[in-house]
């Protein structure tokens, strides 16, 4: 009887014309992001022994703030409430690193209620434990040669995202063998090159304004390591347009009055545009 009863309570009756007509109403409350999180951990994860779960946010700066609120006050207070429910959640988050200095002046609780961990270029060692790792979890019987770890290493400039990149590509172009070699890297070296170029570094320049396009291409053709915004007068407005590059991590500060491109391989597709 209640499963009857609650379908009944579903449909609504109407009069058209003197024809009785009945719709079934669809519209049914949605669960808001705690209660939802709750539900899975009480119904599904706390009863299969999970101790801890983790949510992963990727990418936070792209996150949708309302002008009257703030997004990230309502990520704070959510998991901080599933802590009082008893449901243990760990949330971890990606973003540009300028994100932090921003939700400080807009939420600044936020930025203590996050522990920081800024993603540095990966050593040899970490980059050999990251690959070895992610083969691992695939169930791969493939080996990598430490030559040509060393050699993605050193030409991605330890970049974490980029020798994943690299070495996913070099995998797929190797083929069905069991152990790669630097000859396999060598010979799949300039399609990868290519593949960074139209994957990786054609959407980062294609986030600049024409503006923008101009002076990195400008500070790209220097080859310099580092360059100042007092190099570029012949730009108008150069500060903010360095300040723009840079919130947009395709410049990266070095120090004070010192920038460079964000990666010495994007430099060199700009010289090729």
């Amino acid at each position: 009887m209640p499963s009857i009863k609650s379908e009944i309570d579903r449909w609504e009756l109407g009069l058209d014309l003197g024809v009785i007509s009945a719709q079934r109403n669809t519209k049914q409350k949605q669960p808001n992001l705690t209660d939802a999180l709750q539900q899975l951990w009480e119904d599904h994860l706390k009863p299969s022994g999970v101790q801890i779960a983790f949510i992963m946010l990727d990418d936070l700066h792209y996150f949708p703030i309302k002008a009257e609120d703030s997004a990230y006050l309502n990520l704070r207070t959510t998991f901080q409430e599933l802590v009082n429910r008893k449901c243990n959640y760990s949330l971890v988050v990606t973003a540009q690193s300028l994100l932090f200095s921003e939700i400080a002046e807009l939420a600044e609780p936020v930025v203590r209620f996050f522990k920081r961990f800024d993603l540095k270029p990966f050593t040899f060692n970490e980059a050999k434990e990251s690959i070895e790792v992610r083969l691992k979890l695939v169930g791969s019987k493939i080996s990598v040669d430490d030559p040509v770890i060393e050699m993605i290493t050193k030409k991605t400039n330890g970049h974490p995202y980029l020798i994943m990149f690299a070495m996913f590509e070099l995998l797929i172009r190797a083929g069905d063998i069991q152990t790669v070699g630097l000859k396999d890297l060598d010979n799949a070296w300039p399609s990868i090159e290519e593949s960074l170029g139209e994957t990786i570094f054609s959407q980062k320049y294609q986030t600049a304004s024409e503006k923008e396009r101009e002076l990195m291409t400008a500070i790209a053709e220097t080859e310099k390591e580092f360059v100042s915004p007092v190099d570029f007068k012949n730009f108008g407005s150069v500060a903010e347009l360095f300040s723009r590059l840079e919130k947009k991590e395709l410049l990266l500060r070095q120090g004070r009055g010192k920038y460079s491109l964000f990666h010495p391989m994007f430099a060199e597709f700009l010289r090729h545009q």
